[in-house]
């Protein structure tokens, strides 16, 4: 159960400490004092969305914790499974900074929000003003339904199961869009592969292509320039012919004197040369011949290398080879989607019949709950002055499976003796349906293992007699756990074993939310001000002395 709050630096709030007790706690003041600020920063502590406006001075961080005490046997799984020291009396802390910021922890160890939020969901129940208007909401229908029913093992089962449904859908989705673009695109990288396909590129150098094209295609003038050439050299008035003559003077020269040798023999070396020479350009000049088909097939396959790297913006016939398994992978990927989709298929049924089979076990099992809660919540209504309200609960078959199951409800209910079953959210007006939700807590509140639950103006619409009726149930609740109750009926606040009064302070310019514990003297004055309002009568304080009596 929470034991304490204290609050610092928050909204209207400047420091706060309050400590509760068990049982009925109440919550007065008047309208604007700041009820609903207290609420905001225990909220806040729970996990709730920060706001820095909330920070009273923006030189200072606002602070808010909260302390629980905790039975071990509920609670030490969840400090196990997160790593984090148990302590019976935990204490939790919000911390916002002057930028905005909040951090969250436990015991003094940093959690997230998600931590957190597992946590004090287990800690207490918050009906706000708001939530009485959830009751004519579907989902909230079915969360009533299940809760009284007790169905959280089977509605686990089966959301697990509508995740793994919900992700087969996902994925056969994704394979047919990928079919789909596949099958808008197959016809162009098919044609892309087959261009590619059409020309040899495996173990092809353009560049020795292109070295080998330009040979052929000035294969005749090379042939004419060769044999110019080896003519002039070995002709029969050519240079070499020349240069036998010469060799001959420099022969005698040598036979004259040795020191002419050396030259003699490098002009011979020479001539020797000249005459290798001779000989190459000859062979050379007789391999080349004329090849038009050659030169064709050569110019084709450059031409067409050429115009798929320009295409492609591609450098080397080896990037042409890797866009090619590329693009045989897409056609082989498109061939075998068929095979993925049908697979997918298979597997989506499957899901879906394990999907309807733990959505009928939950089914029956709400189905069998409804009776028995409609007829416990007419006894409560009935002691709220509606009498004569009669409900339903009716489950139907969803048109597809939902996150909470496949039956869709509604809650009939019948006001008044001989008139019809009207849907609750065309028929109840606002205080009805504040006693039709007071009522189910009740009834939910017997079989809950949350310690604390907080009402926060549960009683609006509501006077007279069903006030007092009202004030009884609350009671009810408070024997079997934790109650707070922020209340504007006296008699509901009477109830309270221990009663705290919001008002606000002003002061050098300044306006502060305060709350107070009232002793008993405090409770009768603030009792009988909520009777006949300041400067009660006698006969007001003496009504509020029976109240608390």
């Amino acid at each position: 159960m929470l034991t304490q709050l204290k609050v610092s630096n928050y909204a209207l709030i400047d420091e706060l400490d309050l400590s509760f007790s068990n049982g009925f706690t109440a919550i007065t003041g008047e309208t604007g004092s700041g009820k609903s600020i207290m609420l905001g920063a225990l909220g806040m502590v729970l996990g709730e969305r920060v706001d820095t406006n909330a920070l009273r001075d923006k030189d200072r961080k606002c602070v808010v914790e909260a302390s629980f005490m905790l039975d071990s046997s509920k609670f030490s799984n969840f400090f196990t499974t997160h790593d984090l020291d148990f302590e019976s009396e935990t204490v939790l802390r919000r911390e916002i900074n002057k930028s905005g910021k909040s951090r969250a922890f436990i015991n003094d160890t940093p959690v997230n929000l998600a931590q957190l939020k597992t946590l004090t969901s287990r800690l207490i129940d918050i009906h706000s003003q708001h939530q009485t208007l959830l009751i004519q909401k579907s989902e909230f229908q079915l969360s009533i339904v299940d809760s009284y029913a007790k169905t959280a093992p089977l509605l686990e089962k089966y959301q697990r199961q509508f995740e793994v449904w919900q992700k087969a859908k996902s994925q056969l989705n994704e394979l047919e869009q990928a079919d789909q673009k596949s099958k808008s695109d197959y016809d162009y990288i098919q044609f892309q592969f087959n261009e590619i396909d059409e020309v040899k590129i495996e173990g092809v150098n353009l560049k020795e292509l292109e070295s080998e094209l330009e040979l052929l295609s000035n294969s005749e003038e090379l042939k004419g320039l060769s044999v110019e050439l080896n003519e002039e050299l070995s002709g029969d008035d050519a240079i070499l012919s020349k240069l036998t003559q010469v060799k001959a003077v420099a022969e005698k020269l040598a036979c004259i004197s040795q020191q002419f040798q050396p030259l003699s023999d490098r002009l011979n070396s020479t001539i020797l040369e000249l005459e290798d020479l001779s000989g190459d350009f000859e062979i050379k000049s007789n391999d080349l011949q004329h090849d038009p088909a050659r030169i064709q097939e050569v110019s084709e396959a450059v031409n067409d290398l050429n115009r798929l790297l320009f295409k492609h913006q591609l450098t080397t016939t080896e990037e042409l080879g890797i866009l090619k398994s590329e693009l045989e992978s897409k056609l082989n990927l498109a061939d075998s989607l068929d095979q993925d989709i049908e697979k997918a298929k298979r597997t989506l049924d499957k899901s879906l019949v394990e999907l309807l089979k733990c959505g009928e076990a939950l089914s029956v099992k709400r189905r069998q709950a409804t009776n028995d809660l409609a007829v416990e919540l007419q006894q409560l209504v009935g002691q709220l002055s509606m009498e004569h309200a009669t409900f339903k609960f009716e489950l139907s078959d969803s048109e597809n499976p939902g996150p909470l199951g496949i039956d869709d409800i509604t809650t009939l209910v019948r006001l008044n003796k001989g008139g019809s079953f009207l849907p609750i959210e065309k028929s109840a007006s606002g205080g009805e349906l504040g006693r039709i939700m007071l009522s189910l807590k009740v009834i939910l509140s017997e079989g809950t293992s949350i310690p604390t639950i907080i009402f926060d103006e549960i009683d609006t619409g509501v006077s007279g007699e069903v006030a007092n009726k009202m004030a009884d149930l609350l009671a009810r609740i408070s024997s079997g756990l934790q109650l707070i109750c922020i209340s504007h009926l006296p008699q509901i606040a009477s109830k309270g074993q221990q009663h705290f009064k919001v008002f606000k302070s002003v002061s050098d310019n300044s306006t502060t939310t305060k709350i107070v514990l009232l002793n008993q003297d405090q409770r009768l004055l603030e009792i009988a001000e909520m009777l006949s309002g300041k400067d009660p009568s006698d006969a007001a304080v003496q009504n509020a002395r029976e109240l608390l009596n």
